[in-house]
């Protein structure tokens, strides 16, 4: 069984998303903003983090970068969600050479696709550079 951790501020999204992976199953726990998800990062194991990139307080690139310091071996384990357009930040590059975006509005199909790549991939320890170019 894979271990989500879902963070959105969007309660809705989060909530229906969560509801999805877990029909799939996949054990779910969720965060609305990126300092509370940083927090469960300190204190469970995920498979899988999927985040939004835009967050009050802070967004789904602090949390890649503050969890990266503290836990690498998920590097390759995030699904970054976005709004259009993607901001250019040299972050944003950084992310996408070892993990997936995907863009709002979503597929459940796409999600689940990409997190069970994460999944996969995070176990190889593989990079994923020539993905986000065509994400």
């Amino acid at each position: 069984m894979l271990s989500v951790l879902l963070v959105d501020a969007s309660f809705a999204l989060r909530e229906a998303l969560a509801r999805s992976l877990a029909r799939r199953g996949c054990h779910v726990t969720t965060a609305g903003s990126g300092l509370e998800a940083f927090e469960l990062l300190r204190q469970i194991r995920v498979d899988v983090v999927i985040t939004d990139l835009n967050m009050p307080e802070r967004d789904g690139l602090w949390l890649w970068r503050q969890t990266l310091l503290q836990r690498p071996e998920l590097r390759g384990r995030f699904v970054l969600i976005a709004s259009e357009p993607l901001p250019k930040r040299r972050s944003l590059e950084l992310f996408g050479a070892t993990e997936r975006v995907l863009m709002k509005p979503l597929a459940v199909e796409e999600l689940w696709r990409e997190v069970r790549e994460a999944a996969n991939d995070g176990k190889k320890g593989e990079g994923r550079g020539e993905r986000f170019a065509t994400v």
